[in-house]
Protein backbone atom coordinates (compact mmCIF):
# COMPACT_ATOMS: atom_id res chain seq x y z
CA UNK A 1 0.00 0.00 0.00
CA UNK A 2 1.42 3.38 -0.96
CA UNK A 3 2.44 5.75 1.83
CA UNK A 4 0.12 8.81 2.04
CA UNK A 5 1.62 12.06 0.78
CA UNK A 6 3.03 14.14 3.60
CA UNK A 7 3.11 11.30 6.10
CA UNK A 8 6.27 10.58 8.12
CA UNK A 9 8.51 7.79 6.80
CA UNK A 10 8.26 4.44 8.51
CA UNK A 11 10.74 4.29 11.43
CA UNK A 12 13.32 1.59 10.76
CA UNK A 13 14.86 -0.52 13.52
CA UNK A 14 18.29 0.34 14.89
CA UNK A 15 19.66 -2.88 13.37
CA UNK A 16 18.38 -1.87 9.92
CA UNK A 17 19.86 1.60 10.25
CA UNK A 18 23.24 0.20 11.29
CA UNK A 19 23.12 -2.08 8.24
CA UNK A 20 22.36 0.92 6.00
CA UNK A 21 25.21 2.86 7.60
CA UNK A 22 27.62 -0.03 7.01
CA UNK A 23 26.57 -0.05 3.33
CA UNK A 24 27.01 3.72 3.09
CA UNK A 25 30.54 3.43 4.53
CA UNK A 26 31.37 0.65 2.08
CA UNK A 27 30.14 2.79 -0.84
CA UNK A 28 32.12 5.87 0.20
CA UNK A 29 35.31 5.04 -1.70
CA UNK A 30 33.71 3.90 -4.95
CA UNK A 31 30.64 6.18 -5.06
CA UNK A 32 30.68 9.11 -2.69
CA UNK A 33 27.36 10.50 -3.98
CA UNK A 34 25.52 7.26 -3.20
CA UNK A 35 27.14 7.16 0.23
CA UNK A 36 25.91 10.70 0.86
CA UNK A 37 22.39 9.80 -0.30
CA UNK A 38 22.21 6.88 2.13
CA UNK A 39 23.56 8.99 4.99
CA UNK A 40 20.89 11.63 4.33
CA UNK A 41 18.21 8.91 4.51
CA UNK A 42 19.61 7.57 7.79
CA UNK A 43 20.07 10.96 9.51
CA UNK A 44 16.44 11.88 10.37
CA UNK A 45 15.72 8.36 11.64
CA UNK A 46 18.94 8.36 13.67
CA UNK A 47 17.75 11.61 15.29
CA UNK A 48 14.44 9.97 16.18
CA UNK A 49 16.16 6.98 17.79
CA UNK A 50 18.51 9.39 19.61
CA UNK A 51 21.32 6.83 19.81
CA UNK A 52 24.53 8.93 20.12
CA UNK A 53 26.82 6.38 18.38
CA UNK A 54 24.57 5.93 15.34
CA UNK A 55 23.90 9.66 15.05
CA UNK A 56 27.58 10.60 15.45
CA UNK A 57 28.77 8.06 12.86
CA UNK A 58 26.09 9.15 10.39
CA UNK A 59 27.00 12.82 10.79
CA UNK A 60 30.68 11.96 10.46
CA UNK A 61 30.12 10.01 7.24
CA UNK A 62 27.90 12.75 5.84
CA UNK A 63 30.61 15.30 6.63
CA UNK A 64 33.22 13.13 4.87
CA UNK A 65 31.05 12.94 1.75
CA UNK A 66 30.36 16.66 1.73
CA UNK A 67 34.03 17.51 2.19
CA UNK A 68 34.99 15.35 -0.81
CA UNK A 69 32.18 16.89 -2.86
CA UNK A 70 33.41 20.39 -1.89
CA UNK A 71 30.24 21.17 0.09
CA UNK A 72 32.34 22.44 2.94
CA UNK A 73 29.82 24.70 4.71
CA UNK A 74 27.35 21.82 5.11
CA UNK A 75 30.21 19.49 6.07
CA UNK A 76 31.34 21.76 8.90
CA UNK A 77 27.82 21.93 10.35
CA UNK A 78 27.45 18.16 10.38
CA UNK A 79 30.97 17.55 11.69
CA UNK A 80 30.53 20.09 14.50
CA UNK A 81 27.43 18.20 15.66
CA UNK A 82 29.23 14.87 15.28
CA UNK A 83 32.15 16.10 17.43
CA UNK A 84 29.76 16.83 20.33
CA UNK A 85 28.42 13.24 20.27
CA UNK A 86 31.57 11.36 19.31
CA UNK A 87 33.32 8.74 21.42
CA UNK A 88 36.84 9.88 22.45
CA UNK A 89 38.54 7.40 20.11
CA UNK A 90 36.79 8.87 17.04
CA UNK A 91 37.07 12.57 17.92
CA UNK A 92 40.51 12.97 16.34
CA UNK A 93 39.26 11.89 12.91
CA UNK A 94 36.31 14.28 13.08
CA UNK A 95 38.52 17.22 14.08
CA UNK A 96 40.97 16.34 11.28
CA UNK A 97 38.14 16.44 8.75
CA UNK A 98 37.02 19.81 10.11
CA UNK A 99 40.58 21.06 9.61
CA UNK A 100 40.41 20.00 5.97
CA UNK A 101 37.13 21.87 5.53
CA UNK A 102 38.68 25.07 6.95
CA UNK A 103 41.64 24.58 4.61
CA UNK A 104 39.20 24.19 1.69
CA UNK A 105 37.65 27.50 2.74
CA UNK A 106 41.12 29.07 2.65
CA UNK A 107 41.14 29.66 6.43
CA UNK A 108 44.68 28.47 7.13
CA UNK A 109 44.73 29.65 10.74
CA UNK A 110 41.64 27.67 11.75
CA UNK A 111 42.81 24.66 9.75
CA UNK A 112 46.13 24.61 11.65
CA UNK A 113 44.33 24.89 14.98
CA UNK A 114 42.06 21.96 14.21
CA UNK A 115 44.92 19.76 13.00
CA UNK A 116 46.65 20.46 16.31
CA UNK A 117 43.49 19.53 18.23
CA UNK A 118 43.07 16.39 16.13
CA UNK A 119 46.62 15.21 16.84
CA UNK A 120 46.15 15.71 20.57
CA UNK A 121 42.81 13.89 20.56
CA UNK A 122 44.26 10.95 18.59
CA UNK A 123 47.44 10.47 20.65
CA UNK A 124 45.95 8.49 23.59
CA UNK A 125 44.56 5.94 21.11
CA UNK A 126 47.66 5.65 18.90
CA UNK A 127 45.40 6.46 15.93
CA UNK A 128 48.00 6.30 13.16
CA UNK A 129 45.50 6.95 10.38
CA UNK A 130 44.61 10.23 12.05
CA UNK A 131 48.31 11.11 12.45
CA UNK A 132 48.86 10.50 8.73
CA UNK A 133 45.88 12.59 7.67
CA UNK A 134 46.88 15.48 9.96
CA UNK A 135 50.45 15.60 8.69
CA UNK A 136 49.25 15.31 5.09
CA UNK A 137 46.81 18.16 5.67
CA UNK A 138 49.45 20.46 7.16
CA UNK A 139 51.91 19.49 4.42
CA UNK A 140 49.36 20.17 1.70
CA UNK A 141 48.59 23.58 3.16
CA UNK A 142 52.26 24.49 2.95
CA UNK A 143 52.34 23.04 -0.58
CA UNK A 144 49.46 25.26 -1.72
CA UNK A 145 51.38 28.30 -0.57
CA UNK A 146 54.61 27.10 -2.20
CA UNK A 147 56.48 26.47 1.06
CA UNK A 148 57.83 23.22 -0.35
CA UNK A 149 60.51 22.52 2.26
CA UNK A 150 57.93 22.66 5.04
CA UNK A 151 55.56 20.54 2.91
CA UNK A 152 58.28 17.90 2.50
CA UNK A 153 58.86 17.82 6.25
CA UNK A 154 55.23 17.12 7.15
CA UNK A 155 54.56 14.80 4.21
CA UNK A 156 57.66 12.77 5.11
CA UNK A 157 56.26 12.38 8.63
CA UNK A 158 53.00 11.19 7.10
CA UNK A 159 54.88 8.59 5.02
CA UNK A 160 56.73 7.40 8.14
CA UNK A 161 53.52 6.95 10.12
CA UNK A 162 51.86 5.24 7.17
CA UNK A 163 54.73 2.74 7.07
CA UNK A 164 54.27 2.07 10.79
CA UNK A 165 50.54 1.51 10.26
CA UNK A 166 51.14 -1.19 7.59
CA UNK A 167 48.02 0.14 5.82
CA UNK A 168 48.42 -0.03 2.02
CA UNK A 169 45.86 2.74 1.46
CA UNK A 170 47.58 5.14 3.84
CA UNK A 171 50.97 4.35 2.33
CA UNK A 172 49.73 5.01 -1.20
CA UNK A 173 47.97 8.23 -0.20
CA UNK A 174 50.96 9.68 1.68
CA UNK A 175 53.37 8.70 -1.12
CA UNK A 176 51.16 10.45 -3.67
CA UNK A 177 51.35 13.75 -1.82
CA UNK A 178 55.07 13.44 -1.24
CA UNK A 179 55.61 12.73 -4.96
CA UNK A 180 53.76 15.94 -5.89
CA UNK A 181 56.08 17.99 -3.68
CA UNK A 182 59.18 16.22 -4.99
CA UNK A 183 58.14 17.25 -8.51
CA UNK A 184 57.95 20.87 -7.37
CA UNK A 185 61.43 20.45 -5.85
CA UNK A 186 62.60 19.04 -9.23
CA UNK A 187 63.46 15.68 -7.68
CA UNK A 188 62.05 13.98 -10.79
CA UNK A 189 63.73 10.58 -10.56
CA UNK A 190 62.72 10.06 -6.94
CA UNK A 191 59.17 11.25 -7.64
CA UNK A 192 58.87 8.91 -10.63
CA UNK A 193 60.00 5.89 -8.57
CA UNK A 194 57.55 6.82 -5.81
CA UNK A 195 54.64 7.20 -8.24
CA UNK A 196 55.22 3.84 -9.93
CA UNK A 197 55.54 2.17 -6.52
CA UNK A 198 52.30 3.82 -5.44
CA UNK A 199 50.55 2.60 -8.60
CA UNK A 200 51.57 -0.97 -7.73
CA UNK A 201 50.11 -0.57 -4.22
CA UNK A 202 46.72 0.83 -5.27
CA UNK A 203 43.70 -1.29 -4.41
CA UNK A 204 41.67 -1.12 -7.61
CA UNK A 205 38.96 -0.48 -8.65
CA UNK A 206 38.19 1.15 -5.28
CA UNK A 207 41.05 3.64 -5.65
CA UNK A 208 40.53 4.72 -9.25
CA UNK A 209 40.56 8.38 -8.22
CA UNK A 210 44.06 7.87 -6.79
CA UNK A 211 45.14 6.23 -10.02
CA UNK A 212 44.00 9.42 -11.73
CA UNK A 213 46.26 11.39 -9.37
CA UNK A 214 49.21 9.12 -10.16
CA UNK A 215 48.66 9.78 -13.88
CA UNK A 216 48.24 13.51 -13.28
CA UNK A 217 51.51 13.79 -11.34
CA UNK A 218 53.32 11.72 -13.97
CA UNK A 219 51.99 14.17 -16.54
CA UNK A 220 53.40 17.08 -14.53
CA UNK A 221 56.71 15.25 -14.18
CA UNK A 222 57.13 14.61 -17.91
CA UNK A 223 55.99 18.12 -18.76
CA UNK A 224 58.68 19.49 -16.44
CA UNK A 225 61.22 17.25 -18.22
CA UNK A 226 60.09 18.65 -21.57
CA UNK A 227 58.47 15.41 -22.75
CA UNK A 228 55.15 16.93 -23.86
CA UNK A 229 53.99 13.82 -25.71
CA UNK A 230 54.12 11.58 -22.66
CA UNK A 231 52.79 14.38 -20.46
CA UNK A 232 49.65 14.68 -22.62
CA UNK A 233 49.11 10.90 -22.51
CA UNK A 234 49.18 10.89 -18.71
CA UNK A 235 47.03 14.04 -18.33
CA UNK A 236 44.44 12.56 -20.70
CA UNK A 237 44.46 9.26 -18.79
CA UNK A 238 43.88 11.18 -15.55
CA UNK A 239 40.99 13.08 -17.12
CA UNK A 240 39.37 9.90 -18.47
CA UNK A 241 39.51 8.23 -15.04
CA UNK A 242 38.12 11.34 -13.31
CA UNK A 243 35.25 11.43 -15.80
CA UNK A 244 34.53 7.77 -15.09
CA UNK A 245 34.47 8.37 -11.33
CA UNK A 246 32.58 11.69 -11.68
CA UNK A 247 35.24 13.44 -9.59
CA UNK A 248 34.73 17.07 -10.61
CA UNK A 249 37.75 18.51 -8.81
CA UNK A 250 40.01 15.96 -10.49
CA UNK A 251 38.44 16.60 -13.89
CA UNK A 252 38.97 20.33 -13.43
CA UNK A 253 42.62 19.84 -12.55
CA UNK A 254 43.21 17.55 -15.55
CA UNK A 255 41.56 19.99 -17.95
CA UNK A 256 43.61 22.86 -16.50
CA UNK A 257 46.84 20.89 -16.97
CA UNK A 258 45.91 19.89 -20.53
CA UNK A 259 45.05 23.53 -21.29
CA UNK A 260 48.42 24.72 -19.98
CA UNK A 261 50.15 22.08 -22.06
CA UNK A 262 48.33 23.21 -25.21
CA UNK A 263 49.33 26.83 -24.51
CA UNK A 264 52.92 25.69 -24.20
CA UNK A 265 52.58 23.86 -27.53
CA UNK A 266 51.05 26.94 -29.20
CA UNK A 267 47.65 25.26 -29.76
CA UNK A 268 45.59 28.29 -28.72
CA UNK A 269 42.13 27.07 -29.82
CA UNK A 270 42.49 23.69 -28.10
CA UNK A 271 43.76 25.42 -24.95
CA UNK A 272 40.76 27.79 -24.93
CA UNK A 273 38.31 24.90 -25.23
CA UNK A 274 39.97 22.92 -22.42
CA UNK A 275 40.25 25.90 -20.05
CA UNK A 276 36.64 26.94 -20.68
CA UNK A 277 35.49 23.42 -19.79
CA UNK A 278 37.66 23.55 -16.69
CA UNK A 279 36.13 26.85 -15.56
CA UNK A 280 32.59 25.53 -16.02
CA UNK A 281 33.43 22.51 -13.85
CA UNK A 282 35.20 24.66 -11.23
CA UNK A 283 31.98 26.62 -10.75
CA UNK A 284 30.24 23.42 -9.57
CA UNK A 285 32.44 23.05 -6.46
CA UNK A 286 34.12 25.29 -3.92
CA UNK A 287 37.69 25.62 -5.17
CA UNK A 288 38.72 29.25 -5.39
CA UNK A 289 42.31 28.21 -6.04
CA UNK A 290 41.34 26.38 -9.24
CA UNK A 291 39.13 29.26 -10.42
CA UNK A 292 41.96 31.72 -9.80
CA UNK A 293 44.41 29.63 -11.84
CA UNK A 294 41.98 29.11 -14.75
CA UNK A 295 41.08 32.81 -14.95
CA UNK A 296 44.80 33.66 -14.96
CA UNK A 297 45.50 31.24 -17.84
CA UNK A 298 42.51 32.46 -19.88
CA UNK A 299 43.39 36.10 -19.29
CA UNK A 300 46.94 35.52 -20.56
CA UNK A 301 45.64 33.48 -23.52
CA UNK A 302 43.20 36.20 -24.70
CA UNK A 303 45.77 38.94 -24.13
CA UNK A 304 48.20 37.07 -26.39
CA UNK A 305 45.50 36.90 -29.08
CA UNK A 306 44.77 40.63 -28.77
CA UNK A 307 41.26 39.97 -27.38
CA UNK A 308 41.62 42.53 -24.60
CA UNK A 309 37.95 42.61 -23.61
CA UNK A 310 37.83 38.93 -22.69
CA UNK A 311 41.37 39.15 -21.28
CA UNK A 312 40.18 41.93 -18.95
CA UNK A 313 37.08 39.96 -17.91
CA UNK A 314 39.18 37.00 -16.87
CA UNK A 315 41.73 39.25 -15.22
CA UNK A 316 38.90 40.69 -13.13
CA UNK A 317 37.84 37.13 -12.23
CA UNK A 318 41.40 36.26 -11.29
CA UNK A 319 41.78 39.48 -9.27
CA UNK A 320 38.51 38.83 -7.39
CA UNK A 321 39.64 35.41 -6.15
CA UNK A 322 43.12 36.73 -5.44
CA UNK A 323 41.66 39.49 -3.24
CA UNK A 324 39.60 36.87 -1.38
CA UNK A 325 42.81 35.07 -0.57
CA UNK A 326 44.41 38.29 0.62
CA UNK A 327 41.39 39.08 2.83
CA UNK A 328 41.53 35.57 4.30
CA UNK A 329 45.27 35.95 5.06
CA UNK A 330 46.29 32.99 2.95
CA UNK A 331 49.51 34.78 1.93
CA UNK A 332 50.70 35.18 5.51
CA UNK A 333 53.67 33.28 6.86
CA UNK A 334 52.29 29.82 7.61
CA UNK A 335 55.12 29.09 10.00
CA UNK A 336 53.51 31.62 12.36
CA UNK A 337 50.24 29.71 12.12
CA UNK A 338 51.79 26.55 13.55
CA UNK A 339 50.03 26.93 16.86
CA UNK A 340 51.47 25.89 20.21
CA UNK A 341 48.99 23.00 20.27
CA UNK A 342 50.34 21.71 16.95
CA UNK A 343 53.96 22.02 18.07
CA UNK A 344 53.24 20.24 21.37
CA UNK A 345 51.42 17.47 19.51
CA UNK A 346 54.38 17.12 17.12
CA UNK A 347 56.84 16.71 20.01
CA UNK A 348 54.68 14.04 21.65
CA UNK A 349 54.25 12.25 18.34
CA UNK A 350 58.00 12.20 17.73
CA UNK A 351 58.42 10.48 21.10
CA UNK A 352 55.56 8.11 20.34
CA UNK A 353 57.03 7.28 16.93
CA UNK A 354 60.41 6.58 18.52
CA UNK A 355 58.76 4.21 20.99
CA UNK A 356 56.89 2.47 18.17
CA UNK A 357 60.05 2.16 16.08
CA UNK A 358 61.88 0.64 19.06
CA UNK A 359 58.96 -1.75 19.60
CA UNK A 360 59.00 -2.62 15.91
CA UNK A 361 62.76 -3.27 16.02
CA UNK A 362 62.30 -5.53 19.03
CA UNK A 363 59.58 -7.40 17.22
CA UNK A 364 61.82 -7.74 14.16
CA UNK A 365 64.65 -9.05 16.35
CA UNK A 366 62.25 -11.51 17.98
CA UNK A 367 61.06 -12.67 14.57
CA UNK A 368 64.68 -12.96 13.41
CA UNK A 369 65.53 -15.01 16.51
CA UNK A 370 62.59 -17.32 15.84
CA UNK A 371 63.71 -17.64 12.22
CA UNK A 372 67.24 -18.52 13.30
CA UNK A 373 65.89 -21.09 15.74
CA UNK A 374 63.82 -22.63 12.97
CA UNK A 375 66.86 -22.71 10.71
CA UNK A 376 68.91 -24.26 13.50
CA UNK A 377 66.22 -26.87 14.06
CA UNK A 378 66.19 -27.67 10.36
CA UNK A 379 69.99 -27.87 10.26
CA UNK A 380 70.61 -29.91 13.41
CA UNK A 381 67.43 -31.88 14.05
CA UNK A 382 66.17 -35.05 12.41
CA UNK A 383 62.92 -34.16 10.65
CA UNK A 384 61.20 -37.47 11.50
CA UNK A 385 62.06 -38.06 15.16
CA UNK A 386 63.05 -34.60 16.38
CA UNK A 387 66.34 -35.80 17.94
CA UNK A 388 69.71 -34.45 16.79
CA UNK A 389 70.93 -35.51 13.35
CA UNK A 390 74.32 -36.83 12.25
CA UNK A 391 75.61 -33.34 11.54
CA UNK A 392 74.87 -32.23 15.12
CA UNK A 393 76.55 -35.35 16.50
CA UNK A 394 79.67 -34.78 14.40
CA UNK A 395 79.93 -31.20 15.71
CA UNK A 396 78.99 -31.73 19.35
CA UNK A 397 80.70 -35.02 20.22
CA UNK A 398 84.30 -33.74 19.72
CA UNK A 399 83.49 -30.65 21.80
CA UNK A 400 82.00 -32.81 24.54
CA UNK A 401 85.04 -35.12 24.58
CA UNK A 402 87.44 -32.17 24.81
CA UNK A 403 85.47 -30.60 27.64
CA UNK A 404 85.32 -33.83 29.68
CA UNK A 405 88.99 -34.60 29.01
CA UNK A 406 90.00 -31.21 30.44
CA UNK A 407 87.96 -31.96 33.57
CA UNK A 408 89.10 -35.59 33.75
CA UNK A 409 85.49 -36.82 33.70
CA UNK A 410 84.08 -40.04 32.16
CA UNK A 411 81.95 -40.45 29.02
CA UNK A 412 80.04 -43.42 27.65
CA UNK A 413 78.38 -43.91 24.28
CA UNK A 414 75.43 -46.14 23.41
CA UNK A 415 74.75 -47.34 19.87
CA UNK A 416 71.03 -48.23 19.55
CA UNK A 417 69.42 -50.24 16.75
CA UNK A 418 65.78 -51.25 16.22
CA UNK A 419 65.75 -55.02 15.70
CA UNK A 420 64.46 -56.46 12.38
CA UNK A 421 63.33 -52.97 11.33
CA UNK A 422 63.25 -53.91 7.65
CA UNK A 423 60.64 -56.54 8.44
CA UNK A 424 58.52 -53.91 10.20
CA UNK A 425 58.58 -51.75 7.07
CA UNK A 426 57.93 -54.68 4.74
CA UNK A 427 55.17 -56.28 6.80
CA UNK A 428 53.40 -53.24 8.29
CA UNK A 429 54.35 -50.40 5.86
CA UNK A 430 56.89 -47.62 5.96
CA UNK A 431 54.33 -45.38 7.64
CA UNK A 432 54.16 -47.76 10.61
CA UNK A 433 57.96 -47.92 10.54
CA UNK A 434 58.08 -44.13 10.90
CA UNK A 435 55.67 -44.31 13.86
CA UNK A 436 57.91 -46.94 15.52
CA UNK A 437 60.97 -44.68 15.24
CA UNK A 438 59.07 -41.59 16.42
CA UNK A 439 57.49 -43.39 19.38
CA UNK A 440 60.73 -45.13 20.31
CA UNK A 441 62.64 -41.84 20.42
CA UNK A 442 59.90 -40.19 22.48
CA UNK A 443 60.21 -43.02 25.03
CA UNK A 444 64.02 -42.75 25.18
CA UNK A 445 64.08 -38.93 25.31
CA UNK A 446 61.86 -39.07 28.38
CA UNK A 447 64.59 -41.14 30.12
CA UNK A 448 67.65 -38.97 29.44
CA UNK A 449 69.12 -35.78 30.93
CA UNK A 450 69.40 -32.36 29.27
CA UNK A 451 73.17 -32.81 29.10
CA UNK A 452 72.91 -36.10 27.17
CA UNK A 453 73.09 -36.11 23.37
CA UNK A 454 70.64 -38.35 21.51
CA UNK A 455 71.14 -38.34 17.73
CA UNK A 456 70.02 -40.29 14.69
CA UNK A 457 73.11 -41.94 13.25
CA UNK A 458 71.45 -43.28 10.12
CA UNK A 459 68.37 -45.35 9.20
CA UNK A 460 67.17 -47.11 12.36
CA UNK A 461 70.46 -46.57 14.25
CA UNK A 462 70.77 -43.94 16.99
CA UNK A 463 73.59 -42.79 19.26
CA UNK A 464 73.33 -41.63 22.87
CA UNK A 465 76.28 -39.83 24.51
CA UNK A 466 76.21 -39.98 28.30
CA UNK A 467 78.68 -37.49 29.87
CA UNK A 468 79.96 -38.03 33.43
CA UNK A 469 78.75 -41.66 33.34
CA UNK A 470 80.93 -44.78 33.86
CA UNK A 471 80.41 -48.04 31.95
CA UNK A 472 78.50 -49.74 34.77
CA UNK A 473 75.98 -46.91 35.04
CA UNK A 474 75.70 -46.73 31.25
CA UNK A 475 74.86 -50.43 31.07
CA UNK A 476 72.09 -49.95 33.66
CA UNK A 477 70.63 -47.04 31.66
CA UNK A 478 70.82 -49.10 28.46
CA UNK A 479 69.04 -52.03 30.11
CA UNK A 480 66.20 -49.78 31.31
CA UNK A 481 65.85 -48.43 27.80
CA UNK A 482 65.77 -51.93 26.32
CA UNK A 483 62.97 -52.96 28.71
CA UNK A 484 61.06 -49.72 28.09
CA UNK A 485 60.92 -50.40 24.35
CA UNK A 486 60.17 -54.12 24.75
CA UNK A 487 57.35 -53.51 27.25
CA UNK A 488 55.60 -50.79 25.25
CA UNK A 489 52.13 -51.87 23.91
CA UNK A 490 53.12 -51.84 20.24
CA UNK A 491 50.02 -53.82 19.29
CA UNK A 492 48.10 -50.55 19.78
CA UNK A 493 50.14 -49.11 16.90
CA UNK A 494 49.50 -52.15 14.69
CA UNK A 495 47.97 -55.54 15.51
CA UNK A 496 50.66 -58.13 16.23
CA UNK A 497 53.49 -55.58 16.16
CA UNK A 498 56.44 -56.24 18.47
CA UNK A 499 59.47 -53.97 18.73
CA UNK A 500 62.79 -54.48 20.49
CA UNK A 501 66.16 -52.75 20.40
CA UNK A 502 69.76 -53.87 20.71
CA UNK A 503 72.34 -51.63 22.36
CA UNK A 504 76.11 -51.52 22.23
CA UNK A 505 78.03 -49.64 24.92
CA UNK A 506 81.57 -48.23 24.95
CA UNK A 507 83.51 -46.02 27.37
CA UNK A 508 85.84 -43.25 26.25
CA UNK A 509 89.50 -43.34 27.31
CA UNK A 510 92.18 -40.64 27.11
CA UNK A 511 93.49 -40.21 23.59
CA UNK A 512 90.48 -41.88 21.95
CA UNK A 513 89.10 -39.96 18.97
CA UNK A 514 85.32 -39.54 18.43
CA UNK A 515 85.33 -41.95 15.47
CA UNK A 516 87.04 -44.62 17.60
CA UNK A 517 84.48 -44.24 20.39
CA UNK A 518 81.64 -44.65 17.89
CA UNK A 519 83.39 -47.67 16.39
CA UNK A 520 83.74 -49.33 19.81
CA UNK A 521 80.05 -48.76 20.59
CA UNK A 522 79.22 -50.21 17.18
CA UNK A 523 81.26 -53.32 18.03
CA UNK A 524 79.21 -53.68 21.21
CA UNK A 525 76.04 -53.41 19.11
CA UNK A 526 77.39 -56.04 16.70
CA UNK A 527 77.91 -58.37 19.67
CA UNK A 528 74.35 -57.76 20.92
CA UNK A 529 72.90 -58.61 17.50
CA UNK A 530 75.02 -61.74 17.18
CA UNK A 531 73.91 -62.74 20.67
CA UNK A 532 70.28 -62.87 19.62
CA UNK A 533 69.20 -59.16 19.68
CA UNK A 534 67.02 -57.43 22.30
CA UNK A 535 70.03 -57.19 24.60
CA UNK A 536 72.86 -54.86 25.74
CA UNK A 537 76.57 -55.58 25.23
CA UNK A 538 79.62 -53.64 26.43
CA UNK A 539 82.70 -53.49 24.23
CA UNK A 540 85.70 -53.39 26.55
CA UNK A 541 88.93 -52.36 24.90
CA UNK A 542 91.23 -50.73 27.45
CA UNK A 543 94.34 -49.00 26.13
Amino acid sequence: MAQPIGSAPHLLSLASLHDMLAQAKADFTSCCEHSQSLALQILPQARQHAEPKLLSETLHLLGRCEQVLQQTSEALLHLQEASQLAAPDTLGNILELMARCHADQQDASLAMQFWGKALQAAQPFDDRECFVQCFLGVGNLYFQHEHFNEALYYQSQAVDWAELSADADLQAQSQLHLAATLIKCQQFDLAEQLLFRTEDQLQLPARLSWLAEVNHYLGQLYQARGDDLRAEVFFQAAHDINQHTAYHWGQTQSLLSLGRLKIQQGASDAAEQLLTQALALAETHESNQQRLQIHRELSALYEQRGDFIRATMHHIGYHEYYQQQIRQHTRQNLAALSSRRLRQAEIKLRLLRSELEIRQLRQQRHQEQERLERLETAAYRDALTGVYNRRALDEQLPQLIQQLAEQNLPLCLLMIDFDHFKQVNDHYSHQIGDVVLQTGMQLLQAMIRDTDILARFGGEEFVLALPKIHAGQAMQIAERMRRKIADYPWNEVAAGLKVTISLGCAQWHQGMRPAELIQHADLGLYAAKNGGRNRVCLHEDRP
